[in-house]
């Protein structure tokens, strides 16, 4: 029976989601950090004509970043629900667009600027063309009239749907001015410096530039600030402990929520290669406190998990900092320094040239890697589908984006069968689950040996198994490659479970464009030491058709498996590709000899004919499997061949995961009984 998804089911499916909308979006996030650092390095270099160029090109990525949000947002949801997203792209830049213009929601430059309503237009204009399952409309359907007017009236409700929003979000921008206006914080008091660092973390976690929210206060701050110095300079009055210094050189460090601990946090204790390339990346821009890098490439923006720590880090070296100067350990801040001056120095400055002002800094550092931590290790754990996995899904819909936009240059019967297809993939890629069935091999001479092939399967929302009919069309697509790394990654998973002994092991199938494809072998490398999973207990297994494509490329990639420790296995020997040359050509450590050839043993030519292929093994040095036994009778045929190592239904059906393991325990079982009676 069909249910709701969890709770904790959507929020996790959200943090992946918005993970790899921000990934997309991570070149032009660069290019605007490197912009803005390039131009301020120019000021200081007194060449403020060329660094207001790069300002120049800052700003103009900042406007253009909420309508590539809006677009690669609304590409991503559409194609995950599979509806064609450049049906649904115009309804969301239509609403963005409306929304921000007649709510004054634009930059300078006239372009939209605002990124929470660039998402939530998005959101909205997939759930409404999801919903309605709009589709590109086919002029050779004989359904194309009553199709363009159901469209046409769709989009209708859409433009109302528009219009209301607008409104709505019009009454919320009042609300807010008035809110505002009426909001009289002081960041010069305890209290009121709380609730502004409070204000600042919170908006800037929605996209939402706080300073410009709290502009009269940060002015009013600014102001009071110099007049205090200007004070304490001719001792006519002490140094206040909160100042626009305070809040620059102790809570921003790094960038807004304390961004360098954030950094540091995912240095010290990620274990994610993408986040720690990112890390890297943003360190020489985090450590003049340009945080755009790790604000939208992590990303913290509209992530729930990481929202809270970037809020909370502030708030509590506010409190920290606070209580050092009101102790009188740390000299009170006495200079407003420029917001990119280095942390470390920045503290050093600002505390009177006091090396307890740069102490007090790594601490508000270290504090907020503890808080930040937990957090951050939650996030991780839940956006690494891994990382690996969410490049391998957006490859898949790729591939059938790309299969769409061919199939608009052939034939129009081609195209609706192939879209058909991409349809059907996109839809078992996010509504059911790919799981794994576990078939035994059994060593009918040592039953401490067991092994295992693993066989996808297919398991749709309402609970139903597929059979693996689904291969073709990811061949179709041309995404058997990733289907290829999906199954490794399931395989390697299941086998953390799986009871296995010393010398068992579990068999991949892969294709042919996987064993050619000149990066397989650091893949599987990757993966293994991902899932900890030794290198001798697995075995890859190739078909006999793999070996018409490039010998010379397969060759080597056989050669870098074994020595990687992977056992290389042919499968389905004798079903018509391959010749008897090829396992002189290529050293495989196991031969698989296909079912076809037990067929026929009931004649005399069929015997000879299995009896010579069970010699292989004494020219090849490679162990044989014969696959396919269903009877008694094949497997004392087998047997008298001299193959020791069998497999097929008589043994034992393939299983999914949790049998495989209850299998494995009671032939175990079984065989430590043997084993006992026998000493006895």
């Amino acid at each position: 029976m069909w249910k709701l998804p969890s709770l904790r089911s959507c929020y996790d499916t959200y943090v992946r989601d918005i993970s790899i909308v921000f990934l997309l979006l991570l070149p032009l996030t660069i290019c605007n950090a490197i912009s803005i650092f390039v131009g301020h390095f120019l000021n200081f270099a007194a060449m403020p004509d060329i660094a207001q160029k790069f300002f120049y090109f800052s700003n103009l990525l900042i406007g253009i970043y909420p309508t590539a949000l809006c677009i690669i947002t609304t590409y991503y949801l559409s194609t995950k629900h599979n509806v064609n997203p450049m049906v649904v792209v115009p309804y969301s830049l239509v609403m963005f667009i409306a929304i921000s213009l007649s709510n004054g929601l634009v930059a300078d430059n006239g372009l939209p600027n605002n990124p929470l309503v660039a998402l939530l237009t998005a959101i909205v204009a997939a759930i409404c063309c999801v919903s309605a399952r709009i589709y590109p409309l086919d002029p050779s359907r004989l359904d194309f009239v009553s199709a363009l007017y159901k469209q046409a009236a769709h989009f209708f409700g859409f433009l109302l749907l528009t219009i209301f929003f607008s409104r709505v979000t019009g009454s919320i921008m009042q609300s807010s001015t008035l809110f505002k206006d009426y909001l009289s914080l002081d960041p010069l008091t305890f209290a009121g410096g709380l609730a502004y660092q409070f204000v600042l973390g919170l908006l800037g976690s929605v996209g939402i530039n706080g300073h410009n929210f709290l502009f009269r206060a940060k002015q009013q701050l600014f102001e009071d600030t110099q007049q205090n110095i200007a004070a304490w300079q001719f001792g006519e009055e002490p140094l206040n402990i909160l100042s626009q210094g305070f809040y620059d050189a102790f809570l921003a460090i790094g960038g807004s929520g304390n961004s360098l601990s954030l950094l540091l946090c995912i240095l010290f204790f990620s274990r994610e290669k993408r986040h720690i390339a990112l890390a890297l990346s943003a360190l020489p821009l985090v450590m003049f406190n340009i945080n755009e890098l790790l604000l939208f490439g992590l990303p913290i923006i509209f992530n729930p998990t990481l929202i809270l720590p970037f809020v909370l880090v502030p708030m509590a070296s506010f409190i920290l900092v606070y209580s050092v100067m009101a102790l009188g350990l740390v000299n009170p801040v006495s200079t407003i320094v420029d917001w990119m001056t280095p942390p470390f120095l920045s503290g050093y400055l600002a505390t009177q040239n006091s090396l307890a002002g740069t102490a007090l800094q790594i601490v508000v550092i270290a504090l907020g890697v503890l808080i930040y931590r937990p957090f951050y290790l939650n996030y991780a754990g839940k956006s690494s589908t891994d990382s690996k996995g969410i490049l391998r899904k957006m490859e898949i819909e790729r591939s059938t984006l790309k299969s769409f936009l061919g199939d608009v240059n052939q034939s129009m019967g081609s195209y609706i069968s192939k879209h058909e297809v991409s349809q059907r993939i996109s839809k078992m890629m996010n509504r059911g689950e790919f799981v794994m069935y576990y078939q035994p091999q059994v060593n009918v001479k040592d039953s401490t040996h067991l092994a295992f092939e693993s066989l996808i399967r297919y398991r749709d929302e309402h609970g139903n198994m597929i059979p693996p009919t689904f291969i073709n069309d990811f061949q179709m697509l041309g995404a058997i490659k990733q289907l290829d790394g999906m199954v490794i990654d399931l395989v390697l998973a299941d086998m953390k479970t799986l009871p296995l002994l010393e010398r068992c092991k579990v068999g991949v199938n892969i294709s042919a464009e996987s064993i050619s494809d000149r990066d397989i072998v650091d893949s599987i490398a990757e993966r293994l030491h991902y899932y900890k999973i030794p290198a001798t207990s697995l075995e890859i297994e190739i078909t006999e058709e793999a070996l018409l494509e490039d010998h010379e490329l397969i060759s080597r990639n056989i050669d870098a498996l074994q020595r990687l420790g992977v056992k290389v296995a042919i499968d389905d020997f004798g079903s018509g590709y391959a010749s008897f040359p090829h396992l002189l050509k290529y050293n495989f450590d196991k031969v698989k000899l296909d079912r076809s050839l037990l067929l026929n043993v009931k004649e005399e030519r069929g015997q000879n004919l299995y009896q010579l292929l069970a010699k292989i093994s004494e020219v090849t040095g490679c162990a044989l499997v014969a696959e396919g036994i269903e009877t008694e009778t094949e497997k004392t045929f087998v047997e008298s061949c001299g193959i020791d190592i069998c497999q097929g239904f008589y043994f034992s059906r393939p299983l999914p995961l949790d049998e495989a393991i209850a299998w494995s325990k009671e032939h175990t079982e079984a065989t430590e009984g043997k084993t006992i009676q026998s000493v006895e």
